[in-house]
């Protein structure tokens, strides 16, 4: 159990670092994201530039042919003079744009040689900077070789309506049939009750027997479902459990939910699904059904059982690293199983026993889609 305990601990030593150094590589990523495309803005500019500036002709020469103008500048003195140095001297070229607007600017050979060279030192910066982007998302995917499987919403319907359909098939089949509630010893009818105070009139009309017994081996399946990796045993979905409490208080929900999905894609990768806790589910589901079905074939039930619960188990893992949530209460964070009102967008009614709205037994429960609100995927079926 140490051993277990420090590996399970290393693991997550490591996954930790390993978060850490790609946030901090992502970050850097988008920092030199973010000055390539402002070297990229800048070069475009320039390039504008260079292109309005490469179109008018130098005016040395015509200076030179037009002796007038040193004959002007003595008589008009400073303000020609300031005009000429206008000429002559450097510019700023963003200044004299943003001064002039669309009046032609004209700039010494010196000038254009300095801008094109600029202009050049700025592609080089660009390549530079482009390589390094592409450097550091090469590390970005480095940092990240855990897969992380990516469901879609059709095909965890799919597998979903699947084992649902598994569920009915052997309620329908086998679990048909009246039973008296005198058969149902004290361990087990806290069982029944949690699902409805009415049972004893589902175990006695047999038009809603198989319903109960369906929302039986849900109710037993469930914390598959509700418990973080609890596919891969007790002692590692309390050890994580303890760690998701911890870090819920000190993260954001997103950061939350990537180390979620992150940790049980290791677990996932590390560990086999506890095949010991399979069995001891489906002992637990023979123990109480059997004693209330008559004609019982016990192999052929606990071999129908087992592959249920093995299929719940496979569904629950893949689950844990996704956003998908299982819920057999009246409304996430809610652990009402029943007399709460009926919700059309969350259940159908699949039988109904008097005019009342009000849900009497959660036969399966409906699948959700976590993300900035809950979407219904398949809904809860009840009894009314």
């Amino acid at each position: 159990m140490e051993a277990l305990r420090a590996q399970l601990a290393e693991t997550q030593g490591a996954l930790t670092d390993r978060d850490k150094k790609f946030r901090q590589l992502k970050a850097d990523q988008k920092s030199w994201s973010a000055e390539k495309s402002t070297l990229e803005a800048r070069i475009a500019r320039l390039e504008s530039e260079n292109l309005r500036l490469k179109g008018t002709p130098p005016t040395t020469a015509d200076e030179s042919s037009k002796p007038a103008a040193s004959t002007h500048h003595e008589a008009n003195g400073p303000e020609v003079a300031l005009t000429q140095k206008r000429i002559v001297n450097p510019l700023a070229l963003q200044d004299q744009q943003a001064a002039d607007g669309d009046e032609t600017v004209t700039i010494t050979r010196s000038r254009m040689k300095q801008a094109e060279a600029q202009f050049n030192q700025m592609i080089d910066e660009v390549a530079e900077k482009t390589k390094l982007c592409e450097s550091l998302q090469a590390s970005l995917t480095q940092s990240s070789p855990i897969p992380v499987l990516e469901l879609s919403s059709d095909e965890v319907v799919k597998r979903w309506n699947k084992l649902r359909e598994q569920i009915r098939l052997l309620t329908v089949e086998r679990l048909n049939k009246t039973f008296s509630s005198s058969l149902v010893s004290d361990k087990y009818k806290d069982e029944f009750k949690v699902l409805s105070t009415h049972w004893k009139t589902y175990a006695s009309n047999e038009n809603v027997t198989s319903y109960m017994f369906r929302a039986l081996i849900w109710r037993y399946v469930l914390r598959y479902f509700e418990v973080f990796c609890r596919a891969f045993g007790r002692d590692i979905s309390r050890k994580l459990q303890e760690v998701a409490a911890a870090l819920s208080t000190k993260i954001s929900d997103a950061e939350f939910q990537e180390w979620r999905i992150r940790t049980a894609a290791v677990v996932e990768m590390a560990y086999p699904i506890d095949k010991s806790l399979i069995d001891e589910i489906t002992t637990k589901l023979l123990e109480a059904i059997t004693p209330l079905v008559e004609d019982a074939n016990p192999v052929a039930l606990k071999t129908s059982l087992r592959d249920i619960v093995t299929t719940v188990a496979d569904l629950s893992a893949k689950l844990d690293r996704s956003n998908f949530v299982v819920l057999m209460y009246n409304e996430p964070g809610s652990f009402l199983t029943h007399g709460f009102p009926f919700k059309d967008e969350l259940m159908e009614i699949k039988a109904r026993f008097g005019s009342q709205s009000v849900v009497d037994l959660m036969i399966t429960p409906c699948l959700l889609k976590k993300e900035a609100e809950y979407s219904v995927l398949v809904k809860a079926e009840v009894i009314c």
